[in-house]
């Protein structure tokens, strides 16, 4: 059984039409693809290449990236004022602020998966004789403690802006339409997976990718509406791009600041097995949480 914090959307009780959220939906994604064209078009004129800063090859070049996702905040602070009449802050929850232990809560919950899912690779690669992990950001770990601060604060801006608007704008304004879980997490949260499909880069594992970001919004969904605040599913979010980001990175793919790299094709079955092991990993572990860790935070 779900449990829910009917307090999470409780604030939100006008100004929840339909066609506000339609309009507000539009108007954010308008607003976010005329100034990211400007943003990379400017950064094109000063020199930078855009596609390695899409591909975050570099310390400089992953700072851009996530420092692009801005303008959703931009977005969603007028949206919520002129089309539903509240500030953005009512999207962290009733109490208009983030609840920081609950980040901290959701953190440990998703290093708890990824060191699982670690301890399970190198089990696998040692069996295998695979290649395991080569040195990248290691080697320059100066520059890389130089980066770290300004680049989790960046950080912060990308995986909020995600946030803000699957599991703050629309699972918040769903959930105070009445809308049960089916339209207010599972389809938000498909949504969320579409966003990440990419068959040129993962070939068929690119549907693999849709389910476990699928999974993993539903999952920050029903972790919001359990404890009433958006802090959970930042903590969660962070955690697991921080890891990806800073730690064990993919070659190529938004490694610029990873101290490790795993050299292997995204297209592999290997791939396909370690995303199909890692969502069942967070199912088990999110129903093991629950029950044993989550309910003493509400």
């Amino acid at each position: 059984m779900i449990k829910i914090n009917f307090d999470f959307s409780d604030h939100l009780t006008s100004h929840n039409q339909i066609w506000r959220i339609v309009l507000g939906l539009l108007s954010i994604f308008v607003i976010y693809g005329i100034t990211i064209s400007t943003f990379f078009y400017g950064l094109e004129y000063l020199g930078f290449n855009a596609k390695l800063v899409v591909q975050g090859s570099s310390p400089e070049n992953l700072a851009l990236l996530l420092l692009s996702f801005f303008p959703i905040w931009v977005g969603l602070a007028i949206v919520n004022k002129v089309i539903h009449k509240r500030p953005l802050q009512a999207l962290y929850g009733s109490t208009y602020t983030i609840n920081w232990r609950h980040f901290k809560t959701g953190a440990i919950f998703l290093i708890t998966i990824l060191a699982v899912s670690e301890i399970l690779s190198q089990i696998y690669f040692a069996v295998t004789g695979t290649p395991s992990y080569s040195a990248n950001m290691i080697m320059n770990l100066r520059i890389w403690v130089l980066w770290l601060l300004p680049m989790s604060a960046a950080l912060l801006i990308q995986i909020g802006a995600e946030e803000l608007v699957f599991r703050g704008y629309l699972l918040q304004t769903i959930r105070a339409r009445g809308g049960n879980i089916f339209w207010a997490a599972v389809v938000p949260s498909f949504l969320f997976g579409l966003g990440h499909f990419d068959p040129e880069t993962y070939g068929i594992n690119a549907y693999f990718y849709v389910l476990h970001t699928t999974v993993l919004g539903i999952i920050l969904c029903l972790v919001t509406l359990r404890l009433g605040n958006l802090g959970a599913a930042l903590g969660i979010h962070f955690a697991n791009n921080a890891l990806s980001f800073f730690v064990l990175g993919v070659s190529g793919e938004l490694n610029g600041m990873a101290l490790f790299d795993w050299k292997i094709d995204q297209k592999s079955p290997l791939i396909t097995l370690s995303m199909i092991v890692y969502v069942i990993l967070m199912v088990v572990i999110y129903n093991i949480w629950t029950r044993k860790y989550f309910t003493s935070q509400t």
